[in-house]
């Protein structure tokens, strides 16, 4: 390897590893971190909610930022307003809890459009879904490093909530500080990739990316409509099966609470498997052929989701083989269809607004989804909540179906290291 390809290398190793962890500290901060552990369901429901409005406004604006200015610092911009809200929870009044919410909301959803606009534009089309097959483990462990953090702070150090302050939420912020120093610095002096005449990528200066037909771009295209109506839907799938397994484990399947903690992280830890599943399937078998993948895993997420009453109602391990595939599932059809078929489907200069008006749709799925955990099983029960995600999978895996005529050509197989465009902001 030439002087040049070692300097590559070695760029695109800091990115990925800066920005896995960069993305790890932000989910530290957005699970629920004790705020709802001794509220009742209506308000934990209610702060939910504040939390995933900012979190869709901030998508659209993360996005456009991201594609006009610099990545870097909106992923920055993000988790320095993160960071603040969180902190200022600590000492939260009952009256100031929602308006943090949704602060914290605001500036996390500066991270996503952001860190995948740096990845879509450093790693070639042909090798993209696998890279983000295993980045999406920063997100589902750090989750799972949320609850994991919790419980050891509360249970087994003085960090236990004391009166009105709860200091879990300082944790948490100085997590998402430390490694927001750790991407500042991990990734300062970067260049942008551009590709030369001949093909090759070649390190080069930043240039200004975005247009005023950017957004003309996204709405326009066939592929994003199909991508974001169906992920309204799997968002509000997951987002409620993230936030309330616990509480339907405890409240209809009879589990303690140490029990319902430890078989609903299965659905994070064991999810894994499925955006790395899906990465490889993408770059060794399917070729750029997203939809017909997604619309595979979402008929089987049907399936599993309709057989899960008869799972569940046969013990502990039916209630963790169900839940683990429901996981694996809905984690990879959210990476394949947020990230790596949005990348696919948009050119590069409007990757950043693409993936924000995606995850924008699918987040007011997530903002309604505590609506639906309250009021629906309020009314119906959570059997029946099971097979309203029945009817979700379906209708996202019939819209995948219709939308895989709208997909035209596919990645090319030549040049793993060939980059779409030069208009990459840093």
């Amino acid at each position: 390897m030439n002087r040049e390809g070692s300097q590559l290398a070695a760029w695109r190793g800091r990115l990925y590893s800066a920005s896995w962890l960069l993305y790890a500290g932000y989910y530290i901060c957005r699970k629920d971190l004790g705020s709802g552990a001794g509220s009742a369901a209506s308000r934990l429901a209610t702060e939910l909610a504040c939390f995933g409005v900012a979190y869709a406004i901030a998508q659209f604006v993360g996005g456009d930022l991201a594609d006009r200015f610099s990545a870097r610092r909106v992923a920055l911009a993000g988790a320095a307003i993160s960071i603040g809200c969180t902190a200022a929870l600590a000492w939260a009044s009952p009256q100031m809890v929602l308006l943090l919410q949704f602060g914290n909301g605001f500036g996390q959803g500066f991270g996503w459009p952001s860190l995948l606009k740096l990845i879509g534009s450093w790693f070639g089309r042909d090798e993209r879904d696998r890279v983000l097959g295993w980045w999406s483990t920063s997100y589902i462990l750090g989750g799972f490093l949320a609850s994991t953090l919790t419980a050891w702070l509360t249970v087994r150090s003085g960090f236990a909530p004391q009166g009105s302050f709860q200091p879990t939420f300082l944790a948490a912020a100085g997590v998402l500080l430390v490694m927001a120093l750790l991407f500042a610095f991990g990734t300062r002096g970067m260049p942008a990739p551009q590709p030369s005449p001949a093909g090759q990528t070649l390190l080069a200066g930043s240039t200004r990316g975005g247009s005023g037909r950017g957004w003309s771009t996204v709405l326009s295209s066939r592929n994003i409509q199909y991508i974001s109506a169906m992920y309204f839907l799997v968002k509000m799938t997951r987002y409620t099966l993230l936030f309330w397994l616990p509480h339907y484990l405890i409240t209809s399947a009879g589990y303690t609470t140490y029990s319902a903690a430890h078989v609903a992280s299965c659905f994070e830890v064991l999810g894994i498997a499925g955006p790395i599943a899906a990465g490889y399937a993408m770059e060794r078998w399917l070729a750029g052929r997203h939809m017909q993948l997604g619309a595979a895993m979402l008929y089987a997420l049907a399936f599993v989701c309709l057989l899960h009453p008869l799972l569940a109602g046969s013990g502990w391990f039916g209630m963790i083989v169900s839940i683990s595939l429901m996981g694996m599932l809905i984690h990879g059809t959210d990476m394949l269809m947020s990230g790596m078929a949005v990348l696919f489907a948009a050119p590069a200069r409007v990757h950043g607004r693409a993936i924000g008006f995606v995850n924008g749709i699918g987040s007011i799925g997530q903002a309604i989804s505590p609506l639906l955990a309250t009021l629906f099983v309020a009314h119906f029960g959570w059997t029946r909540v099971f097979d309203l995600f029945v009817f979700f999978a379906i209708v996202s895996a019939v819209i995948c179906t219709l939308g895989v005529r709208s997909q035209t050509g596919k990645a090319p197989r030549a040049n793993r290291s060939v980059f779409e465009l030069s208009d990459f902001p840093l």
